[in-house]
């Protein structure tokens, strides 16, 4: 009886393994670097690729296999580099093969890749690189992770205490630990009640890893779902409760919004675009064991007008019909950035106060090719000390690091009607410079103000209004009150006492007051490899090339308690935007 009811539960995993593309399994799942482990993985994940096609090619898996087995991932290999890819790339990778080719895989063969299974990932909640359980135990995405690998290990072995180890390891509270994934967190890696969530203690993560924990766990609830092992901890809600807490405000147009991803913008297969797909699609799967009150409301998502507060992790977020803004902050609790692996070399100042405008006609602005040709001296709503960078992580290979700020103050409140305000107390990295910025979010309007932004080092410091990318269009019509300019590529253009101007299919900005704008309309070439060098994929050494159109305000060589206030009309048509500088 036990063994038919392991036999289905296994024919249930490997429908869940097929209903996602190759491609989405890689996007979610791996994490390569260079070294000698992550080539181990990749392998493996070839392997799964050749696996899944059923192309007759079995034998060859199952010699691979061996080899793969006698030469790199074994019982007695030492645990050197990236401990990920050995406690949960590798063994989930070969824990699918071993399920998929479980008819052909002589028991031996299953036998020796189980030990080994058991060796690098035991448990849950424990990282065998540093030892038993302690205050470093497995927590969010990867100890959900680690619950699918031990649970598909026990199942593959018949183990039923092994498949119940895994149920246990998503709530486990045993020896008094209590780092579940069904409750919510006040610090460190988790969900949060705010609908906040962070991986690595200190990372905004809900569109990467928090994708990877939903996904997870949907697998897992699903896989067990009727059997003697069926997750039945109440606390489970918490997940049910993030899809619309958590993940549904980040997500436009299908799209996971960059605020929250981390060092994956810099990963060249790792569009926003299949992020939100990935997210959609582990929902999806999710109300299959959600209660019906909660799967009836899944089936009519739709985006959440209004602004939304995620304190915990230093976001804000704002929608409204035809378009939404999100705002990254950092403070002494949240980073900056996150680096490492090799990943994520020009994040400097995605933390410092970036604004992501999301239009409805032009959805796609992020989705291609922002990341390897932006300038990353000039993101968006950032104010920034001109100094010149050196690349995050570079040769530092393997392991993460998050940069962190040493202000308090960071961070939003909702207002009566939907909207919001969100404030920064600005300590430029490596730079003297200080800055209080402010952001009111209306009904049609983002309004940015800084006030006593002072620096003595030396160099010119900016406050970026836009920068867009405009893709292959350097036509785009710009106006400066009520004058067309001049659209030639790569000339620096300077105005003084703007009071307004409008971007053509982008919108309106208005200067109350009068501001001196800088204006630069450029060709920008970069490639993936240039912001990513811990992953060797196709195409990463490849130009990119696409037209921008930045505009700033130039405070000067150590400005003294300066200031600027400007005003964002995503989607404004000119004449909208004359109107409203009228009235300002």
């Amino acid at each position: 009886m036990r063994e038919a009811i392991i036999e289905e539960l296994l024919v249930r995993y490997e429908q869940l393994l097929r209903r996602r593309t190759e491609t989405e399994i890689a996007e979610i799942q791996l994490d390569l670097d260079v070294s000698d482990e992550g080539h181990t993985t990749l392998s493996y994940a070839r392997l799964r690729t050749l696996a899944l096609a059923g192309d007759g090619s079995t034998d060859t898996i199952v010699d691979a296999l061996r080899f793969l087995h006698e030469n790199a991932y074994r019982p007695d290999a030492e645990e050197t580099g990236n401990w990920w890819h050995w406690e949960i790339g590798t063994p989930r990778i070969l824990l699918d093969i071993c399920v998929l080719l479980r008819a052909h895989l002589p028991d031996a063969d299953l036998t020796r890749y189980l030990a080994t299974v058991q060796r690098f990932c035991p448990d849950a909640d424990r990282r065998t690189k540093t030892g038993p359980w302690s205050p470093l135990a497995e927590t969010g995405a990867n100890r959900a992770d680690k619950a699918l690998i031990v649970a598909l290990a026990g199942l593959l072995g018949g183990d039923s205490e092994r498949v119940a180890l895994a149920r246990d390891g998503l709530s486990d509270l045993r020896d008094g630990r209590t780092n579940s994934l069904f409750r919510y967190v006040t610090s460190g890696d988790g969900f949060y009640e705010d609908g906040s969530f962070i991986q690595h203690d200190t990372v905004a993560y809900t569109g990467s890893y928090g994708v990877v924990l939903l996904t997870s766990v949907a697998e897992i609830l699903a896989l067990l779902r009727g059997s003697p092992w069926e997750v039945t901890d109440p606390g489970v809600s918490v997940v049910f409760d993030a899809v619309e807490r958590s993940f549904l405000p980040f997500l436009f147009e299908g799209r996971m919004m960059d605020t929250v991803r981390g060092r994956a913008v810099a990963r060249q297969h790792s569009r926003d675009l299949d992020i939100g797909a990935a997210a959609l699609d582990a929902i999806g799967l999710l109300a299959q064991s959600a209660p019906a009150s909660y799967a009836a409301r899944w089936k009519t998502l739709e985006r959440p007008d209004g602004f939304h507060v995620f304190g915990s992790m230093d976001r804000v977020v704002h929608h409204r019909p035809r378009w939404s803004a999100a705002l990254s902050l950092s403070s002494e609790r949240i980073a900056r950035y996150e680096c490492g692996n090799g990943e994520n070399l020009h994040g400097w100042y995605t933390g410092d106060g970036m604004l992501y405008i999301y239009d409805l006609d032009d959805p796609d602005h992020y989705t291609d090719g922002f990341w390897p040709t932006v300038d990353p001296y000039r993101l968006p709503g950032t104010t920034v000390d001109t100094q010149r960078r050196e690349d995050v992580g570079r040769g530092a290979g393997r392991g993460t690091g998050a940069i962190m700020a040493p202000n308090r103050i960071a961070g939003g409140a909702a207002v009566e009607g939907g909207f919001g305000t969100a404030e920064l107390d600005l300590y430029g990295e490596g730079s003297t410079l200080r800055a209080r910025k402010k952001w009111h979010f209306t009904d049609d309007a983002v309004m940015a103000l800084g006030t006593d932004l002072s620096a003595s080092d030396g160099r010119r410091i900016e406050t970026i209004v836009e920068n867009r990318n405009l893709r292959a269009d350097a036509t785009r019509r710009f106006v400066v009150d009520g004058v067309a300019q001049d659209a030639e590529l790569g000339v620096e253009r300077r105005y003084h006492g703007v009071q307004w101007a409008y971007l053509e299919g982008v919108g309106g900005y208005v200067f109350p007051g009068g501001a001196d704008l800088v204006s630069l309309r450029e060709e920008r070439v970069g490639t993936w490899h240039a912001i990513d060098i811990g992953v060797s994929t196709e195409g990463d050494d490849v130009e990119v090339r696409r037209i921008y159109h930045a505009l700033w305000l130039d405070h000067g060589v150590s400005p003294r308690r300066a200031g600027y206030m400007y005003v964002l009309l995503p989607g404004a048509s000119e004449e909208g935007t004359a109107r409203r500088a009228a009235q300002l």
